[in-house]
């Protein structure tokens, strides 16, 4: 027997995400898991303090798609 996930009532909403993992922001970046570690070791992206693992806020992932950032990179 598998559990059901309660019922969502019409008033509740999605919770909007505040961070991804290393692999999402990879992928909504369209680069490698490397590239994040690079850009994270250059503090073009700064993971969310005092976790285990890094979590990089969405802002920063949105901030960066929309600049030339990561395009002048070398």
């Amino acid at each position: 027997m598998t559990p059901q996930a309660p019922l969502a009532s019409p008033e509740s909403r999605p919770i909007e995400r505040l961070t991804y993992s290393v692999d999402e922001s990879a992928q909504a970046l369209g680069v490698s898991r490397p590239t994040i570690y690079r850009l994270l070791a250059r503090r073009v992206l700064v993971p969310v303090a005092g976790l285990r693992h890094k979590r990089i806020p969405c802002q920063q992932i949105r901030r960066l798609v929309n600049s030339t950032e990561l395009h002048n990179r070398n």
